[in-house]
C-alpha cells in the first residue's frame, strides 16, 4: 500500500483553487473578500410590499435593471437585500437608475440604510443616514455617513439583510434607482480547491484520512472521483476524518475536492492535509456484475434472486476472498463458481454486516479466485423501493490483514445487463411490524433479544432508534441506525446505559424514525 499525500503550503499550491488560500502554516482556508466585491450582487432584493426588484442584477438599464418610483410620493419606501447569510457590512452604494442619468434631478433626496442578523431579522441597526443628500450615487464611504466607525475610520456591521428607506421626497419629482452594492470584509462564503493525482498504473483506491478544523458556523468536505466524468455536484461529501473510497476502480487518475463554506464573517474552516491510500496491486483486473430477478417482484415480499459476477484476475493480483453486495435483505442459499456449488461453512461462509446494510460472503482460502471465473450468488431478497441497485466490491482477506484493513475494490454493472431491480406495488407503510425475539428473552440464556422490523418510504439515510423503557417510564436503553428504506434488526443484549443486566420484568419498547412523527411501541419480557 502506497499513499498520495497533500499537506505542504507547495503542495496544496498545486492545485486548482477558487475562492481559497493556502496559508504559510500549510492550511488551505477561505480567501479573504476583496474590497470591491459586491456582495449582493445576484441576491434576492424586495420593496416594502415584498415584491422584487431588479436592484442587485448588476445593471441600471431603463426599466429592465432599474426601479422607477412612478410618482414623487417616495417618503418611507423601503428596499431589503438578503445577502444570504451574516457579512461583516463596512460599505453601501446606491447607484441611481439609467433613467436618472438622463434627468439628473430623480435621485435619492434622503436615505436611512440599516443592517440586521440572521438571528434577530427584525431587530435593524443603522448603517448610514443621511436626511439631505445631493449626490447622483449614494456611497457611504464618499458622504461620510457611516454610523459606527473608530476615529473616523469605518467599522463593520454584522448583517445578513440590508434596508434601504427613503426619507425624503420632492414634490416635483420621482425617483430611479438602478442599484444597491454591499461591500464588506472578512472571508469569501465558499471556495474549493481540486488536486489531481495520476498513478503509473491502474490502482485500487483505499483508506482516505485528512485533517480538518470547523469552527462554529464553517464546513469542510471531502469529494473524491476516478476521473472527471461523474460532476463534483453528484458524488458523496464526506466529513468524517477517515473513509473508505467507494467510486468505480481501478482508477487511472485520482482527483480530490476540498469544499470550504461559512456562514459567520471572520470565520474559516481549514484543512491542513490529505493522506490517500492507493495499491497498485489491484484484487482484480475487472469486477462485472449483473442481477436476474422476477419481473413480477412486488415489494415487501422476498423473491428469489440470482446476483452473477464477471471476475478476470491473474497471478499479479491480489485474488477475490471476500464479496460484499449492497442493496437488499438477502438470504444467500447457494454460492457457485463457474457452475460448481460451494458447500456452506466448508467452501464459504456468509452473514449481513452490523448495519444489516450489506451482505458478506468470505470464501475459504482454497476457493480464493486468482483467475477468470463466474460467481453466483442466489438467495431470497426483500425489496421496499421502486428500484433498487445491487452494487457489490471484492476484497482479499490476507492484504486486509497485512494493512489492517480491507482495501475494497468497486465492482462495475456488466455492460448491456443491469444490477437494478424494479419491485411493483404500493408503497410501503413507513414502519412496519416489529418482531421481538425470543419470548420470553433471558440476557444469560438468550444472550440478546432481536428486533426485527422493514422501514419503506424513505430514500434518503435516516436515523432509525430504538428506545427500551421500563414500565415507570425510565429509558433502560437507546439504539440507532442510521439507513434507508430496508429490513432492520436490533440486538440488545439485556443491559442499560450503565452496562448493568436489567431486573426481570415487563418492558415496553418503541421504534421511530427521526423527524417522522411515526412509531411502534409494544411489550416484551425479561426472564432469567
Amino acid at each position: 500500500m502506497q499513499t498520495w499525500v497533500v499537506g505542504t503550503v507547495d503542495e496544496f499550491a498545486l492545485g486548482k483553487a477558487q475562492g481559497i488560500q493556502v496559508h504559510p502554516d500549510s492550511l488551505a482556508i477561505l480567501a479573504r473578500l476583496a474590497e470591491d466585491e459586491n456582495v449582493a450582487l445576484g441576491h434576492l432584493v424586495i420593496d416594502d410590499f415584498d415584491k422584487p426588484v431588479p436592484l442587485t442584477d448588476g445593471t441600471i438599464d431603463l426599466v429592465r435593471g432599474e426601479w422607477i418610483s412612478g410618482t414623487n410620493n417616495v417618503f418611507d419606501k423601503q428596499f431589503t437585500v438578503d445577502l444570504g447569510l451574516d457579512r461583516a457590512i463596512k460599505r453601501v452604494r446606491v447607484l441611481a437608475g439609467e433613467t436618472a442619468l438622463n434627468q439628473p434631478e430623480y435621485f435619492v433626496r434622503g436615505y436611512r440604510l440599516e443592517a440586521a442578523a440572521q438571528v434577530s431579522p427584525q431587530v435593524w441597526h443603522i448603517l448610514a443616514e443621511q436626511p439631505d443628500n445631493f449626490a447622483l450615487n449614494v456611497d457611504t464611504n464618499a458622504d461620510s455617513t457611516w454610523t459606527l466607525t473608530d476615529s473616523g475610520t469605518a467599522l463593520s456591521r454584522e448583517g445578513r439583510f440590508v434596508r434601504l428607506t427613503l426619507i425624503r421626497e420632492d414634490r416635483s419629482n420621482w425617483v430611479a434607482i438602478g442599484e444597491i452594492e454591499v461591500f464588506g470584509e472578512g472571508y469569501v462564503d465558499e471556495g474549493s480547491l481540486e488536486h489531481e493525482f495520476v498513478p503509473s498504473v491502474p490502482v485500487n483506491v483505499g483508506q482516505v484520512r485528512w485533517q480538518s478544523e470547523r469552527p462554529s458556523r464553517t464546513r469542510a468536505e471531502l469529494q473524491l472521483r476516478g476521473g472527471a466524468e461523474t460532476p463534483w455536484g453528484e458524488l458523496a461529501a464526506y466529513t468524517a476524518a477517515e473513509f473508505l473510497f467507494a467510486g468505480d476502480e481501478p482508477v487511472t487518475r485520482l482527483e480530490s475536492r476540498i469544499h470550504l463554506a461559512n456562514t459567520a464573517p471572520f470565520a474559516s474552516p481549514s484543512v491542513a492535509r490529505i493522506e490517500i491510500d492507493y495499491d497498485p496491486v489491484l484484487v482484480a483486473d475487472q469486477l462485472l456484475a449483473e442481477v436476474v430477478a422476477s419481473d413480477s417482484l412486488r415489494k415487501g415480499e422476498t423473491s428469489t434472486l440470482v446476483y452473477r459476477i464477471n471476475i478476470e484476475a491473474d497471478a499479479a493480483d491480489h485474488g477475490v476472498s471476500l464479496l460484499q453486495l449492497d442493496g437488499p435483505f438477502l438470504s444467500v442459499e447457494a454460492v457457485r463458481v463457474d457452475g460448481r456449488e460451494l458447500a456452506p461453512a466448508q467452501d464459504y461462509d456468509w452473514a449481513l454486516t452490523s448495519d444489516r446494510e450489506s451482505m458478506l460472503i468470505e470464501l475459504a482460502a482454497g476457493e480464493q479466485i486468482n483467475t477468470s471465473a463466474m460467481v453466483e450468488i442466489e438467495g431470497q431478497a426483500l425489496f421496499v423501493r421502486d428500484k433498487t441497485a445491487v452494487v457489490f466490491k471484492a476484497g482479499n482477506k490476507l492484504q486486509g490483514d497485512r494493512d489492517g484493513y480491507v482495501n475494497w475494490q468497486q465492482g462495475r454493472e456488466l455492460p448491456g445487463s443491469t444490477w437494478t431491480v424494479l419491485a411493483s406495488g404500493t408503497p410501503l407503510r413507513l414502519l412496519g411490524r416489529v418482531i421481538v425475539e425470543p419470548r420470553p428473552f433471558s440476557p444469560f440464556v438468550d444472550g440478546s433479544a432481536r428486533f426485527d422490523f422493514v422501514i419503506g418510504n424513505i430514500e434518503e439515510g435516516k436515523e432509525v432508534i430504538l428506545e427500551i423503557f421500563s414500565l415507570d417510564g425510565r429509558r433502560v436503553q437507546q439504539l440507532s441506525q442510521i439507513g434507508s428504506a430496508r429490513a432492520y434488526r436490533f440486538d440488545w443484549d439485556g443491559r442499560d446505559r450503565d452496562g448493568q443486566i436489567v431486573a426481570p420484568g415487563l418492558y415496553l419498547y418503541e421504534v421511530r424514525v427521526e423527524n417522522s412523527g411515526n412509531a411502534r411501541r409494544g411489550t416484551f419480557v425479561v426472564a432469567y
